[in-house]
């Protein structure tokens, strides 16, 4: 059996996000380790993950080649930065094992499983192909997929909807303060995930 700690509350299903919680994810770092000049940095996260186009390509409205013909526009002084992190982030987005090893343990102790997480397709995809835990899951719900992201409403809905889940049962572990107020919203229990933070901090399993 798994309990929150905050409450005691028993626990039949986990919800996972991905970025920060099962995926390592840092664009700032990545640039860097890219060799990318830290005067930079600032400039390409206002074309990256702080722009209105990703939230769009999150959604699955416009595709990865509309992204990118619109960030050369929006910097084209920096043509060689932008090409070289659209091109490569992904390889620098490595899971976080003791989460995964977390992921394992809610799964062996009965819970069932789920992710539900703002991403693009592209990268989704090359996930998939990275990272075999993503197979062990019993559902999913990305943005891509249903034109929706957090902290909509509506994508709680969907998730609880679809895998009839009991909200006042149900964990959603997320790294973003917006986030975990949606889904408090929608009624599900909630974590809080500081970043490098482990979730069996806040989870307890018993036999």
């Amino acid at each position: 059996m798994i309990y929150l700690n905050e409450d005691r509350t028993p626990i039949d299903a986990v919800i996972f996000d991905l970025g920060n919680v099962l995926l390592d994810y840092n664009p700032r770092r990545f640039m860097l380790e890219m060799g990318i000049a830290p005067e930079y940095t600032d400039r390409l996260l206002k074309v990256f993950p702080e722009s209105e186009d990703w939230t769009r390509l999150d959604m699955g409205l416009i595709s990865d080649d509309e992204f990118l013909s619109n960030a050369l526009y929006k910097e084209p002084q920096l043509r060689r930065e932008v090409i070289l992190y659209h091109k490569h982030w992904y390889d620098y987005f490595k899971a976080i094992p003791k989460n995964v090893v977390a992921f394992y343990q809610v799964k062996e102790a009965g819970a069932k499983t789920y992710i539900l997480s703002n991403f693009q397709e592209t990268c989704f995809r090359v996930m998939q192909e990275h990272n075999v835990f993503f197979e062990d899951f019993d559902g999913q719900v990305i943005s891509y997929e249903c034109k929706l992201r957090k902290p909509q409403p509506e994508i709680y809905q969907l998730i609880i909807e679809k895998y009839r889940l009991d909200p006042a049962h149900s964990v959603f572990i997320d790294d973003m303060a917006v986030n975990i107020e949606g889904a408090k919203a929608a009624g599900l229990k909630t974590i809080h995930l500081p970043v490098s933070g482990s979730v069996l901090d806040y989870l307890t399993i018993e036999d």
